[in-house]
C-alpha cells in the first residue's frame, strides 16, 4: 500500500575478506599511523555544534492516505534516538477537531536528514502512531521498521540524533527563537528560519500559555518541526502561521516545549508499565526491538483488527475470546508460537511461519461452538522461543472472596530483589529512571480483576486491567519507567480491585542535577583520499574495537567479531556512519580497510569528553 513511499536505498556493506585481514597482519609492524589520517569535524562556536545537532535532530514526515496516495507532508522532532520517538502534530496525522485519522495504520514514512545537512532527506523508516493529543495539536510517532525492507529487523544504531531540551517558560519578548523544518516552498532540503519571540498567548484565560508568538517564518511543511533557542536547545513545536490580508506581515505560532514535553512525558510514561506478575505487555528483544504491544482481550474484533470492546472479565457463556495487539521488529520467516491455557491447563497451542511484515495490528482468537468454560484464560506469546507477551482474561465471575482482598501499604524504591524486597526505599528520588511500588497482597485469588493507575502532577498517565493469575503470593511490585529518566514533579499511584480503590501512595523525583549524564554519540564522517581531498572513497570498512582491546589483540584473536564494538562502511561519497554509538571520553582501537588503499590502524584513540551527536571523524587514507 505504501510502496510509493520507499526509497531506493541501498547500503553498499561488505565483509572482511581474508586478504584485506592478511593486509592487516603484514602491515601492522611497518605502519606509522600519523594523528593527521584522522580529523574530528569543525570546532566551532557551542552554537554552532548545537545548531548541527538540532538540525541532525529534525525529520521530515510523509502521510498516505487510506490509498496510499500522498496527502500530508510536514516535519518532526527526534526526542528518543535509541527507540524511535517523534513529536509532531497531529494534524499532519488526522483532523484534531474530530480525531479521525488520515490512515487507519497512523502510519508515516520519515526522511532522515544527511550526515552533511546539505542535501535532500534520505526516506529511511516506518513510523506509527502510539499517542496523540487533540487539543494541543500533538503526536507521537514511533520508527516500527526499515522503509524499503519491511521484512527485515531494524539496526542496532538507527543513526539519529535528539536535541537538548529547553524550558519554554524561561523565555521573554525580544528572545531568539528559530525553526527548523520542511516547508514546501524551502524545497527539499532542511529549511532553517530566524526571529525573535514576539510575545504569548493565553487562549483560555487559565494562566498557562498555549503558544509563543514570534515573526520566525512557519510555512506548511513546517508543522511539528522543531523550535530552538539561542543555544540550540528544544523550545517547541512550530504549529501554525497567520497573516491577514488587510494587514501587512505574518505572526507564527509555536506550541511552547512545556506543554510539548508533558505531552511527551506522559506518552512515553504510558509506555513504561511493569509488573512482577509477568511480563504482560513488556517487549523483550529478538533483534532489534521486536515487540508486542497494546494487548487487548474482547469477544470481537473490527475492521482494524482491534478488539471491539476491551475487558478484562468476559460473562458467562461467551463462545469468542480475541486478543488483539500491535507487533513491531517482526522478521518475515520467523516462527511465531502461541499457547492458549485455561486455570493454567494448555488448551491450544500452535506455531506459523511469520509472514505479516515487521509491524502492524493483528490478533488470535479462542473459540468453542458450546460456550467457553468460566475460568482464567491466558495466552502466550513468542518469537524464535523468546517470550514476547503473557496475558489473562476471565470467563466468568470474579471469585466472592475478592470483596475479602487487600493490597498493603505501597513502598517506592529504585529497584526490587528477587524476593521482593525494596532497594533504596523512598518518597523522594532525584535522577531516576524507574521506580518500583512493592505491596503486600491478602486473599487474592485467582480470576480477581485489578487495576493500576499512575498519575503525574494529578493527570493519569497510565491505566491498566489485569487479572490476577498469581495465586496467594503475599507481595508482589509494579513500576514505571522513562527511557529519558523520570520527569520532575509529583507522581501517584493507585491500586484497585475491581471497581474498588484498594491503595494509593505517593512519591516525588527532584529536578535533575546539574551534571548531566554521559549520553552515546552517534560517529560519522567521511573517507578521503589523502592527496586530493576532494576525492572520497567509498567501500572502505570502519570498526571500532570495544574499549580496552588493541589492534594486535584482535588480530591475535583470528579477528573474533566479538571484539568489534561497531563497524561501518563508506558509501558512494565517502560518507560511513557506525552501527552502534559510541562513549564520549572512551578510547577505542580504530582500523580502517580498503582494497586499494593502505590500512588505518590506531589504538586509544579517545572519543572527546564533550562531543557533539552526531561526532564527526574523517578520515584520510594513502595508496
Amino acid at each position: 500500500m505504501y510502496d510509493k513511499f520507499v526509497a531506493a536505498i541501498v547500503l553498499q556493506g561488505r565483509a572482511w575478506s581474508n586478504r584485506v585481514l592478511r593486509s592487516i597482519v603484514l602491515l601492522l609492524t611497518a605502519l606509522t599511523v600519523l594523528s593527521s589520517a584522522f580529523s574530528a569535524g569543525p570546532v566551532g562556536a557551542i552554537d554552532r555544534a548545537a545548531l548541527q545537532r538540532a538540525l541532525q535532530s529534525t525529520v521530515l514526515v510523509l502521510v498516505p492516505d487510506h490509498n496510499g496516495d500522498l496527502y500530508n507532508t510536514g516535519s518532526g522532532t527526534i526526542m528518543d534516538a535509541d527507540r524511535g520517538y517523534i513529536l509532531t502534530n497531529f494534524h499532519l496525522m488526522g483532523d484534531p477537531e474530530t480525531g479521525e485519522q488520515v490512515n487507519n495504520e497512523g502510519f508515516a514514512a520519515i526522511g532522515v536528514i544527511p550526515s552533511d545537512v546539505r542535501n535532500a532527506p534520505v526516506l529511511r523508516y516506518a513510523a506509527r502512531m502510539i499517542a496523540h493529543d487533540l487539543k494541543y495539536d500533538l503526536a507521537l510517532l514511533q520508527i516500527v521498521g526499515l522503509l524499503d525492507d519491511p521484512r527485515s529487523a531494524l539496526p542496532n544504531n538507527l543513526g539519529l540524533t535528539s536535541p537538548q531540551r529547553g524550558n519554554s517558560d524561561d523565555l521573554l519578548p525580544g528572545d531568539r527563537l528559530a525553526v527548523i523544518g520542511y516547508p514546501g516552498l524551502g524545497g527539499a532540503t532542511v529549511t532553517y528560519t530566524e526571529g525573535v519571540v514576539s510575545g504569548f498567548l493565553d487562549e483560555d484565560n487559565d494562566g498557562e500559555f498555549e503558544w509563543i508568538k514570534t515573526d520566525t517564518q512557519v510555512n506548511p511543511g513546517n508543522s511539528g518541526g522543531l523550535a530552538i533557542d539561542g543555544e540550540g536547545n528544544f523550545i517547541g513545536v512550530p504549529t501554525a502561521g497567520y497573516s491577514r490580508a488587510d494587514v501587512a506581515g505574518k505572526i507564527s505560532l509555536v506550541r511552547p516545549s512545556a506543554i510539548a514535553l508533558r505531552f511527551y512525558d506522559n506518552a512515553i510514561l504510558g509506555q513504561g508499565r511493569r509488573t512482577g506478575l509477568g511480563v504482560r505487555g513488556v517487549p523483550a528483544s529478538t533483534g532489534r526491538n521486536a515487540a508486542v504491544a497494546n494487548a487487548q482481550f474482547g469477544d470481537s474484533i473490527n475492521q482494524q483488527n482491534r478488539v471491539t470492546r476491551p475487558t478484562s472479565v468476559l460473562p458467562s457463556g461467551v463462545t469468542d475470546i480475541y486478543v488483539s495487539f500491535d507487533f513491531s521488529g517482526f522478521r518475515n520467516g520467523q516462527r511465531f508460537a502461541f499457547e492458549w491455557k485455561i486455570d493454567g491447563e494448555s488448551a491450544y497451542a500452535d506455531s506459523l511461519v511469520w509472514q505479516n511484515g515487521a509491524s502492524g495490528v493483528t490478533w488470535l482468537h479462542l473459540y468453542s461452538d458450546d460456550g467457553l468454560p468460566d475460568g482464567l484464560y491466558s495466552v502466550e506469546m513468542k518469537l524464535d522461543g523468546v517470550l514476547l507477551y503473557m496475558g489473562t482474561v476471565a470467563v466468568g465471575e470474579a471469585p466472592v472472596s475478592a470483596k475479602e482482598a487487600t493490597f498493603g501499604p505501597i513502598t517506592f524504591a529504585t529497584d526490587v530483589t528477587k524476593d521482593n524486597q525494596p532497594i533504596n526505599a523512598g518518597n523522594t528520588f532525584v535522577d531516576v529512571g524507574t521506580i518500583y511500588a512493592l505491596f503486600t497482597v491478602q486473599n487474592m485469588s485467582n480470576g480477581t480483576p485489578w487495576r493500576t493507575r499512575w498519575l503525574f502532577e494529578g493527570e493519569q498517565v497510565l491505566s491498566e486491567n489485569d487479572v490476577w493469575d498469581a495465586g496467594n503470593v503475599r507481595s508482589t511490585w509494579v513500576s514505571l519507567s522513562h527511557p529519558d529518566g523520570l520527569p520532575a514533579g509529583q507522581f501517584m499511584l493507585e491500586l484497585y480491585i475491581g471497581d474498588r480503590l484498594a491503595q494509593r501512595g505517593s512519591f516525588t523525583v527532584a529536578s535533575r542535577s546539574a551534571v548531566s549524564r554521559v549520553q552515546p554519540v552517534s560517529v560519522t564522517g567521511v573517507v578521503r583520499d589523502i592527496n586530493n581531498s576532494r576525492r572520497t572513497i567509498s567501500g572502505a570498512l570502519i570498526a571500532f574495537l570495544k574499549p580496552g582491546v588493541s589492534v594486535q589483540q584482535w588480530i591475535d584473536s583470528n579477528f573474533d567479531e566479538s571484539m568489534i564494538h561497531a563497524n561501518g562502511t563508506s558509501g558512494r561519497n565517502g560518507v560511513y556512519r557506525l552501527d552502534a554509538k559510541v562513549t564520549p571520553g572512551t578510547a577505542y582501537s580504530i582500523v580502517v580497510v580498503h582494497d586499494d588503499y593502505q590500512p588505518i590502524i590506531a589504538d586509544n584513540y579517545t572519543i572527546p569528553a564533550d562531543a557533539a551527536d552526531p561526532y564527526q571523524l574523517d578520515m584520510t587514507m594513502q595508496q
